[in-house]
């Protein structure tokens, strides 16, 4: 006999419904199983002090209405907040984690979704958002920024690593076409070589080459057993120099002044030697990004992306988007021996900022055999004006000068010399020179050189530098090994520069949060 359930009997319309005897188990108020000490309480503390309605209140457009934007502001920055960076990462978390349900009320939101809430609000305003994360968190933890510590790294862009394109070769291949082109302009008439070409110029010539074969009935031939004639093999040659040179100025204007690299799938990259090929020492060329950061108190006050493979060329750039951003810069600049440079050094002298920055030679000359070596020209002898004694007992005296322009700041480099090298006994172990020996004296930069000297060595320089060895490559310790995050996600230099505001407000609020589980904060 069939058995027959009652119960279908009775309510036949639940067969169809999405019903489970378990789904009362989760609270109504999610808050309530979260434990007093999560992190997102701290968010949420943060966030607080931060006026959204000034980034998120837009009009909407027509059509379906979007999610709420204070809700998906919160579970972007939790998100990077926690280690999770890609879309598809958010999108699960807000279906998984408990915390994630509370801050979105349970909706959620698709990664396409998530990603047009970040082109329309945060990428604009990104640099704004991250100045008044951090002014809340100032405000919280009574944060010092008179200090600030500069330091830098490289990052891999997304980029395929061997998609390198040289400006140099780029170059070249422009110069030794222009040869070319004025190979084939001689053998035309009415038309003179120049030393420089450019691709409209070629179009003209070619157009009214194609004029004059049309009026002269001359047709055009290609393929097998077709012989050309001299004026079509002219015609074929320009044509191809003409998209060869256009190429070549293409890549030229893509690398512009500041570099001479670039990568064919993220143009905004530049090829770099990064961290671990130079301790492994492979000699392999990535593109990737120059990412420098200032740290005050342990937080990341201000980060920005930079095109440039050196940190000294990145300092004074940094400084004034700094100060751009906040207004004010700061009372004190501490960096290590990377941004150790004249114009550095020059920028902080004009800008009244006591600068604990090493400079190149710093660390060697501490060292023994740097200091027992008497042809080295820092160990030598001055007389009452100034002027080298070397260690035979001649005084080097100023026989040229020369005004370097590639500084920002006015550099006069002097060259010394004796003139008596050439008779001199101690000439084979002193220089290596067939006349006499030259020395390069700039007595602007070893002043300079010599007060930060003298700061770096003092009590406030060692705890400077301690605190900067501890902070800033701390933070980088943190970011690129504990949060695993050593490679870029996004291409282009808008969309990167957005990236790392958003990793380095992320690591700003762990830090809060962290520093509040401490017991000086608990007590």
């Amino acid at each position: 006999m069939e058995n027959i359930n009652v119960f279908e009997l009775n309510y036949p319309y639940l067969n169809n419904m999405d019903y489970t005897t378990q789904q009362l188990i989760l609270p109504l108020d999610l808050g309530k199983k979260l434990n007093s000490s999560d992190p997102v309480f701290s968010f949420l503390k943060v966030m607080e002090g931060v006026n959204w309605n000034t980034y998120l209140n837009r009009p909407s457009h027509k059509g379906r209405e979007e999610y709420n934007p204070f809700k998906m502001i919160k579970i972007v920055l939790f998100a990077f907040m926690n280690k999770i960076y890609s879309l598809r990462g958010i999108e699960q978390a807000c279906k998984t984690d408990i915390r994630f349900m509370y801050l979105m009320e349970e909706e959620t939101p698709s990664h396409m979704a998530i990603q047009r809430f970040i082109e329309k609000y945060l990428k604009d305003s990104i640099e704004n958002i991250f100045k008044d994360i951090f002014e809340s968190i100032c405000t919280l933890d009574d944060v010092d920024t008179k200090t600030l510590c500069i330091d830098g790294t490289k990052l891999e862009a997304n980029a395929t690593k061997f998609s390198f394109v040289w400006k140099k070769t780029a170059v070249k291949t422009r110069d030794k076409t222009f040869t070319r082109i004025n190979d084939e302009i001689q053998k035309l008439e009415n038309t003179e070589p120049k030393d420089t070409w450019a691709p409209e110029e070629l179009d003209v010539i070619l157009e009214a080459i194609l004029s004059q074969c049309k009026k002269q009935g001359f047709s055009f031939v290609y393929g097998k057993g077709k012989r050309k004639t001299p004026i079509q093999r002219i015609y074929d040659n320009l044509a191809d120099y003409r998209d060869t040179l256009e190429s070549c100025l293409t890549r030229i204007q893509i690398c512009g002044e500041g570099r001479n690299s670039y990568s064919k799938t993220d143009h905004d990259a530049t090829m770099m030697h990064m961290k671990e090929d130079y301790y492994m020492k492979t000699g392999i060329f990535k593109p990737g990004y120059n990412v420098q950061i200032g740290v005050c108190d342990e937080y990341i006050a201000y980060a920005c992306v930079f095109q440039e493979r050196s940190d000294q060329k990145t300092f004074i750039k940094f400084l004034d988007r700094y100060l751009e951003q906040y207004r004010k810069l700061p009372a004190v600049v501490v960096a290590d021996a990377g941004y150790g440079s004249y114009d550095n050094y020059m920028y902080c002298l004009t800008h009244n900022i006591e600068a604990y920055i090493k400079y190149s030679m710093y660390s060697k000359e501490k060292e023994k055999k740097y200091k027992k070596n008497l042809y080295n020209k820092a160990n030598w002898m001055k007389d009452t004006s100034g002027r080298y004694i070397c260690p035979a007992g001649h005084v080097f005296t100023c026989i040229s000068e020369r005004v370097d322009k590639r500084s920002k700041y006015m550099r006069i480099n002097q060259s010394h010399s004796c003139g008596k090298c050439e008779t001199c006994e101690q000439k084979n172990v002193c220089t290596t020179a067939k006349r006499n020996r030259i020395i390069t004296v700039n007595p602007i930069l070893n002043e300079l050189q010599t007060e930060a000297k003298k700061r770096l060595d003092s009590e406030e320089g060692i705890q400077l530098r301690m605190k900067r060895s501890i902070e800033t490559e701390g933070a980088f310790g943190v970011i690129k090994t504990d949060n695993k995050y050593d490679r870029i996600h996004r291409r282009s230099i808008k969309n990167v520069e957005m990236e790392i505001q958003l990793v380095s407000i992320g690591f700003n609020l762990m830090k809060y949060h962290n520093k509040k589980q401490r017991p000086k904060y608990s007590a």
